[in-house]
């Protein structure tokens, strides 16, 4: 007879998807950290187009600053970015009002500082794709040689309504 407490010999048995991306999580938040995954994930949304195009975080540190009353260590964090040279000037002009986004976002004092390094960043374009239909030039004379009626009335439909939008 079978015995039902014998485990199974099936090698791949179905997980949930939650239970899968449970590993994948934990290990993306131990190698990054939660508050340094957060600042990556959100970082076009904290600095802005420009400052995302040309910059990205590159890790957090702790440094410890001293004790507390209890004698325990208090540490800061400071947030390491590369900056592309043609945005450092202004990155460093902008320092106080990114850590203050920052830590706002997290509701309370989590990156101390930035140390800025400058070092060329890929390019890389956070902007919204927009649709936008700005070279056809259709006309009705484009369109006569269709055979079937209902594509052509549609197309012409079309035409009008780019057109209306162009202007």
């Amino acid at each position: 007879m079978n015995n039902k407490n014998e485990e199974s010999k099936r090698a791949f048995v179905p997980k949930t998807i939650g239970d899968s991306l449970k590993k994948i999580n934990r290990d993306i938040s131990n190698k990054y950290g939660k508050i340094e995954y957060l600042i990556i994930a959100k970082w076009p949304k904290i600095v802005g187009q420009f400052f995302a195009n040309h910059s990205e975080p590159t890790k957090i540190s702790r440094i410890p600053e001293g004790e507390n009353d209890t004698g325990d260590v208090i540490y800061s964090n400071y947030l390491h970015i590369n900056v592309s040279p043609v945005a450092a000037v202004e990155f460093q002009h902008f320092k106080d009002k990114i850590i203050d986004k920052i830590n706002s976002y997290f509701g309370y004092k989590a990156i101390s500082n930035i140390r800025l390094k400058q070092n060329f960043i890929p390019k890389k374009n956070y902007t919204k794709k927009q649709n936008s239909i700005k070279n056809i030039s259709l006309g009705k004379s484009d369109i006569k040689n269709i055979n079937n009626k209902e594509l052509e009335k549609s197309l012409e439909k079309l035409i009008q309504s780019i057109n209306k939008k162009d202007q």
